[in-house]
């Protein structure tokens, strides 16, 4: 029983919106893989996906805004050269 929950939960569908990130320039969709399935999501677009789907790209949001702290708090490091100077 609790594996049909599990899935059924899994399968429920919410509606996610992908932002086109500034730095892509082109593409009008991003490919999203979970367990083998692919989710082809077009930018900035209302769209119902898997709710396992919508939490793995929250992850990879959340991920994204991580490795940006993490990377302007190393460049506003002292000694380390500034932006302007590279």
């Amino acid at each position: 029983m609790a594996n049909k929950t599990k899935t059924k939960k899994e399968n429920e569908k919410v509606l996610i919106i992908i932002p086109k990130p500034r730095n892509v320039v082109g593409d009008t969709e991003t490919v999203v893989s979970v367990n083998g399935e692919m989710y082809q999501i077009m930018y900035d677009r209302p769209v119902e996906v898997p709710r396992n789907v919508a939490e793995i790209i929250a992850q990879s949001r959340d991920l994204e805004m991580k490795i940006a702290d993490i990377t302007e708090a190393s460049m506003l490091k002292p000694g380390k050269a500034a932006l302007a100077e590279l």
